[in-house]
């Protein structure tokens, strides 16, 4: 009798684990959709802001031509984007410079402009050329479906640099820009 006992509680932990085992593999599967339906809208309001022409991408990091990598502060590092005007500032806690937040800020017309959004398994590709007080920049972007996002820049003289981080809406950006030198 202890045995039978022992053998139904047995079955009954394992046929209610099964069942758990299910449910789980459900809850998983409507995870994912629920995380798929979530990326595929945020694609569509990525691609409708690299078709307007209106974004920021707020920098956290900056790579240099070497690869060194630093820290920086979103609302003073940034490249601009909204219609055919850009701005691209680089600035550093601990220095003084030319724009008064520690840095360089480059304003310009979008002289170039053109983006791929046609792969949807794929990051959104800008390519844009800004003329400024500064010269040429050829700027080269991306826009993964998660937010983040990376533009090389690249000046007349071959300087290049590398900014990585979150790509926000006009609206919801939080910068301060500097002054231009010229």
């Amino acid at each position: 009798m202890k045995y039978i006992l022992i053998i139904l509680i047995g079955l009954m932990a394992f046929q209610v684990s099964a069942q758990e085992g299910k449910s789980r593999k459900e809850l998983r599967a409507e995870r994912k959709k629920q995380e798929i339906a979530v990326r595929d809208s945020m694609r569509i309001v990525q691609e409708k802001w690299a078709k307007d022409k209106t974004f920021v991408l707020e920098a956290q990091q900056v790579y240099n031509k070497i690869g060194d990598m630093f820290q920086l502060t979103p609302s003073t590092n940034f490249v601009y984007v909204n219609g055919d005007q850009a701005i691209i500032q680089l600035s550093f806690n601990s220095l003084v410079g030319w724009n008064g937040v520690g840095g360089i800020t480059i304003k310009g017309s979008i002289t170039k402009y053109e983006y791929d959004d046609s792969n949807k398994n794929k990051p959104i590709y800008i390519r844009m050329t800004i003329q400024g007080s500064e010269g040429f920049q050829d700027i080269t972007m991306w826009i993964s479906s998660g937010g983040q996002g990376e533009a090389q820049i690249v000046d007349m003289r071959g300087n290049r640099l590398k900014f990585t981080g979150n790509i926000v809406s006009l609206e919801d950006t939080r910068i301060f820009v500097g002054s231009t030198r010229f």
